[in-house]
């Protein structure tokens, strides 16, 4: 007798029947998917609870009569040679279709790259600025900007504007004069940081920049001024430090002498 095969490459030995072509099949049950046994009885199943079916009901099944099996499907059964054929066009199928998949996607990242050049081409001023700024943030701004592809806004350009500026600046800060002098300098306020206390009182953290640019630096009671303002100062270094890189010239005991006019 000759030997059948399930398409999985089982050998079968139940009941054989044909189906309407001449072709031997085998008839394999459909699992009911409205009831399950629950405590040891087969249930109507309403839905799941915490990955688990459940019933409130206590109703039999009525889709499949409680036997858990809703109806049957016809499989084909393969001889020897039969499913060795089978295999091969499967495989023949699978290679043509990867082979197709691989060509597809060759062109589509062909095509991205060639949109990505476009891009980078068009916005190759303000991308080689954005290179140019280090830090965290600035490499997710990137990173994102490059993916998206997107040409930058009026307000991404200013940002990177502002911060190159600005680093610009920092670079050239220098520390002035020495420890215990006392300077008399023109400044403007960056930055003022109020900072309340109920054993302290109130107190400033205060950045300033000379007409020089470079950076001078103040914590302390005396109320400067407020963030844009250009003052005349007297005050006395109290040290030289390196913030991030740049350099910053720390004050004490500062003296407003005169407010610019606006």
């Amino acid at each position: 007798m000759t030997k059948l095969f399930t398409r999985q490459g089982d050998e079968f030995t139940g009941e054989v029947e044909t189906n309407c072509a001449g072709k031997a099949i085998r008839y394999v049950p459909i699992p009911c998917d409205r009831c399950h046994v629950i405590n040891g009885q087969r249930l109507w199943v309403m839905g799941t609870e915490n990955g688990r079916p459940y019933s409130k009901t206590g109703f039999e099944c009525w889709t499949c009569g409680n036997t858990g099996v809703r109806g049957t499907r016809k499989e084909r059964l393969y001889t020897e040679a039969e499913l060795a054929r089978a295999d091969k066009m499967a495989a023949t199928r699978s290679a043509n279709k990867a082979e197709a998949n691989r060509i597809a996607l060759e062109r589509v990242e062909a095509e991205r790259a060639v949109k990505d050049a476009g891009f980078r081409a068009e916005n190759a001023q303000f991308i080689a600025k954005l290179s140019s700024l280090d830090g965290e943030f600035w490499d997710g701004f990137r990173e994102s900007f490059l993916t998206r592809a997107v040409a930058p806004t009026e307000r991404q350009i200013g940002l990177v504007e502002a911060e190159i500026a600005k680093r610009a600046q920092n670079a050239a800060s220098g520390h002035l004069g020495a420890v215990g002098d006392k300077l008399t300098m023109t400044v403007t306020v960056e930055r003022i940081i109020v900072l309340e206390s109920q054993f302290y009182g109130t107190n400033y953290i205060t950045i300033a920049r000379d007409e020089q640019g470079n950076i001078i630096s103040y914590k302390g009671r005396t109320d400067i001024g407020s963030a844009g303002d250009t003052l005349t100062i007297k005050a006395t270094v109290k040290e030289h430090t390196v913030y991030k890189g740049v350099k910053q010239t720390v004050i004490q005991r500062p003296k407003v002498l005169e407010e610019a006019l606006g």
